[in-house]
């Protein structure tokens, strides 16, 4: 009797396996991950309009909180935006993490290379901090709705600066950076986003740097 069963669980395993494996081999496009890196800091200096420092501009640690995702912004979808405001998603490709998460990470990278703070780091170090920032993710989306067949990289990004002693909010501002796509492919549309996240950063850098005591 129980050699039966065991008989029936691996033919049951079997099946489901087979199962699977056609699942796994169907037409359904491949999701792949992308990921998108900072400018350099020479290019995010100069696109911020800003000269080398060589002391920081804030004599402090910065923490940088986790970006509030807008509505729709909570995934790691690589997001579209069609002419009737309808919020859509490509089925060929994903980003490596979640949106908010990937700009947290890549605002601290900039910021550190920018050397704005005596250091930056994001919620998950214990480390005490002078000023802590706060994204608001407004926008992250390929926007199809202004026409043409390749569409527009859009990234806007509400920014809070505040002093952790007192919470003074020390500067609130507003950046976004705009990239047209080469081509209404994968590629072209993951290179725009890079280059208009980093134009949203560099205006971060900017804006920060103006706030400085």
């Amino acid at each position: 009797m129980t050699r039966t069963i065991r008989l029936g669980a691996v033919a049951s395993l079997a099946l489901l396996v087979a199962g699977c494996g056609g699942t796994f081999t169907s037409k359904a496009p491949v999701s792949r991950a992308y990921v998108l890196y900072p400018a350099p800091i020479a290019v995010a200096s100069a696109t911020a309009g800003e000269p080398a420092r060589t002391a920081p501009a804030f004599a402090g640690a910065l923490r940088i909180s986790r970006p509030v995702p807008g509505p729709g912004f909570e995934t790691d979808r690589i997001l579209l935006l069609r002419a009737d405001r309808q919020l859509d998603f490509f089925a060929n490709g994903h980003w490596a993490a979640p949106i908010p998460d990937m700009i947290g990470a890549l605002a601290g990278e900039t910021l550190r290379r920018e050397a704005l703070f005596t250091s930056a780091y994001g919620d998950g170090t214990p480390l005490r901090s002078d000023y802590f920032l706060q994204i608001v993710v407004r926008a992250f989306v390929a926007d199809y709705s202004r026409g043409g067949d390749s569409p527009v990289a859009l990234v806007v990004l509400d920014c809070t600066l505040v002093q952790r002693l007192d919470r003074t909010v020390l500067a609130n501002f507003t950046v976004r950076g705009e990239a047209p796509a080469a081509a209404n492919r994968m590629t072209e549309v993951v290179a725009a986003h890079e280059l208009a996240l980093q134009q949203a950063l560099a205006g971060l850098v900017s804006s920060l740097a103006a706030a400085a005591p």
